[in-house]
């Protein structure tokens, strides 16, 4: 009996040490209950959004594995291979001009101009030989990046001759900034 009554005086004691009542401890189980949902429920959120990645690069691999034999898709990597060739060339040239132009070198604003012009003859010859294909979705997208692209980088070359032509800075540096933002959409 003492042994009892000792036991339970030890255990009233305890539960009167506690520092937190019932009503707190019930309040601290909830918010951690909530904490737990905001939880469960943002990894539901990110588990769907995982499967719905994933079911689209199912699509990707079924739509290149489809388009792999097509004869339109080798001869538009062989047309976007030229194309970039021909663009990177130019571009290189258009550089050295800029180069030569700030170590105050004369240039010769002809062959900026023809250089300004073969620039255009790339982009009309790319225009020229996708026109003649036969696009699969997602060339179509690639495509229609490098139409936009184009845009940018004709009009671009376009400044950059004339600031050239005119010993123009603020023109150059427009130019140039408006060429390296027409990457953004290759």
């Amino acid at each position: 009996m003492k042994l009892r009554l000792s036991a339970t005086i030890l255990i009233l004691l305890a539960a009167g040490c506690s520092n937190s009542s019932p009503e707190e401890t019930l309040i601290e189980q909830e918010e951690y209950k909530s904490e737990l949902e905001g939880l469960l429920q943002t990894e539901q959120v990110r588990n769907q959004q995982l499967a719905l990645h994933l079911e689209n690069l199912d699509t990707q691999i079924v739509n290149f594995e489809r388009d792999r034999d097509n004869p339109n898709v080798e001869k538009y990597v062989e047309t976007v291979t030229e194309y970039a060739g021909g663009i990177t060339e130019n571009l290189n040239k258009m550089n050295e001009y800029i180069t030569a132009y700030r170590n105050g070198e004369q240039l010769n604003t002809g062959d900026v101009v023809k250089t300004r012009d073969a620039v255009a003859d790339t982009v009309e010859k790319y225009e020229a030989a996708v026109g003649e294909l036969e696009l699969t979705d997602v060339l179509e997208r690639e495509h229609s990046n490098v139409v936009l692209a184009n845009e940018e980088i004709t009009e671009a070359v376009n400044q950059i001759a004339d600031a050239l032509a005119a010993e123009d800075d603020e023109l150059l540096n427009e130019a140039i900034e408006r060429l390296q933002s027409a990457t953004e959409y290759l």
